[in-house]
């Protein structure tokens, strides 16, 4: 803006700026319910944070001893422990009150205590969402990819974020035509740990008119292995010649938990907004109720 220059900026420089904006208000999600409006005391935010950051401190002590020494991805992992102590701490509380008012069962405190305080529970459901969402987006510091050309029968070996071996081996490419579409496609014989897994094909598809023409830039249709752990791609770049295939692998860990994550906030989104009844109020207040067979008795002028 000063000089006139005209620059684009990347993922990396995205990366840099969101990350820690990101992470702060991955906080602030589990600090805003701790404090009490107006009644904020040393006393009250001690007992209030106490059990949420010694979750915090537990998940980021385990993972690290498995392993992890991502700076970004354990931080992460720090505050989502610490975020969901805090949604479990206020349920458990809000559920144990019921139970002590009402004598009712675990099931039906938690379920009318959502039912009768829908914005604030429902909130926390929201926020459950977003601390799913963040531990997903934490475990994509840890895909890989590789990109191979191979021949048929060639196979290319790589190793997960889990440390589990995958062997892909060429089946070869196939042409062939479809109502609407040309259609080249290869196909590769999966195994995990010496364990097959199955076939997967990524094709390239190029669309054409009535007279055989193409009629847009051609199509990739990427093969996807998927679990909850991680979903394993294929991507056919293209043909070498008519035996040779170049292909790009990734390997996306918790891509399905991402998925999770959205159902999650939108669930707790429409139980926040879900119309509630309002209960009717009787006119001129309160009306006392008087048991059968009883009076009231005459009250003096002056009482």
């Amino acid at each position: 803006w000063v000089k006139g220059d005209k620059i684009t900026v990347g993922p990396p420089f995205f990366n840099a700026v969101n990350g820690p904006l990101g992470l702060l208000l991955l906080a602030l999600t589990g600090i805003g319910p701790l404090i009490a409006w107006r009644r904020a005391s040393v006393a009250n935010l001690q007992r209030q944070f106490t059990a949420p950051l010694i979750a915090g401190v537990v998940v980021f002590v385990a993972l690290l001893a498995l392993g992890m020494r991502d700076p970004y991805a354990l931080v992460s992992y720090l505050l989502a422990g610490f975020v969901f102590g805090t949604i479990i701490q206020e349920f458990v509380k809000g559920v144990g009150a019921r139970r002590r008012m009402y004598s009712e069962g675990f099931f039906a405190a938690f379920f009318r205590l959502i039912g009768r305080n829908r914005r604030r529970y429902g909130g926390y459901i929201v926020h459950f969402g977003v601390v799913v969402l963040f531990c997903a987006f934490a475990g994509l510091m840890f895909k890989k990819d590789i990109t191979a050309t191979l021949k048929t029968g060639e196979s290319v070996k790589m190793t997960d974020a889990y440390g589990h071996d995958w062997v892909f081996t060429s089946q070869g490419i196939s042409f062939f035509e479809q109502l609407n579409r040309r259609v080249t496609a290869v196909t590769f014989d999966v195994t995990r740990d010496g364990k097959r897994m199955g076939l997967l094909s990524s094709e390239k598809r190029q669309h054409v008119n009535s007279r055989g023409e193409p009629t847009f830039e051609p199509s990739t249709e990427v093969g996807i292995l998927e679990s909850p752990k991680q979903d394993v791609y294929l991507v056919f770049t293209g043909a070498v010649d008519r035996d040779t295939a170049a292909v790009h692998i990734n390997f996306n860990p918790l891509v399905w938990w991402v998925w999770f994550g959205g159902i999650v906030m939108a669930f707790g989104g429409l139980i926040v907004m879900w119309p509630q009844a309002q209960k009717a109020e009787r006119e001129g207040g309160y009306v006392a109720q008087i048991p059968m067979g009883r009076e009231l008795e005459p009250v003096g002028a002056g009482a």
